[in-house]
């Protein structure tokens, strides 16, 4: 599916995850429930979504819309200490969405993994953007973006949050055990061709 790995977002041409990474944290509205707040992902984890613009209401389709205002959001997800590769993807109709989102204050700009028409009369765009962020992790994740104007209909969302792997790096004991072991292979080596 296009929009995380429930199968049913907007389009099949851009696929998501199939399975999230273990200790990883990952949330998926389909259809949004409750204004202000939603607290109740469609998929996996947990997580909110808040709308600030106090003039969105609930589509018959559960999308979150305004014509009167653009749409603010802020989305939170459970976090952790590390690093982690955080992803906000969202699929929307009619206006887009801005350029720069903000992950407790830094900085992503967005690339639009899918755009055509928007169907059933609505107008504008139908569209999939995503934001990825290098962070350091915190208790929580708190993602900020909007629209670009009135008329966003958000239709979709998706955070997935995974902490990257420690480098291996080998003590100094371990560097000195590699050194002797291929110390004495050399040894060896030379003792049976001079044997031999």
């Amino acid at each position: 599916g296009a929009l995380g790995y429930s199968g049913n977002g907007l389009t099949s041409a851009t696929p998501w995850i199939a399975t999230p990474a273990a200790g990883s944290s990952y949330a998926e509205w389909n259809v949004f429930n409750s204004l202000p707040t939603d607290s109740t992902p469609d998929i996996a984890g947990t997580g909110s979504v808040t709308e600030f613009s106090g003039t969105s209401f609930l589509t018959g389709g559960g999308n979150i819309y305004s014509f009167a205002a653009a749409t603010d959001f802020t989305v939170t997800v459970g976090g952790g200490t590390g690093t982690w590769d955080v992803y906000l993807r969202v699929a929307s109709l009619g206006t887009s969405p801005l350029e720069t989102a903000l992950l407790n204050g830094v900085s992503a700009t967005r690339v639009i993994t899918f755009t055509g028409s928007a169907s059933g009369g609505f107008g504008g765009l139908e569209e999939e953007s995503l934001w990825h962020w290098t962070v350091t992790g915190t208790p929580s994740f708190a993602i900020d973006f909007g629209a670009a104007g009135s008329s966003l209909s958000l239709d979709q969302l998706a955070v997935y949050a995974v902490q990257q792997q420690a480098a291996l790096v080998p003590e100094p004991g371990t560097w000195a055990m590699v050194a002797a072991g291929l110390a004495g292979v050399g040894v060896m080596a030379r003792r049976r061709r001079h044997a031999a």
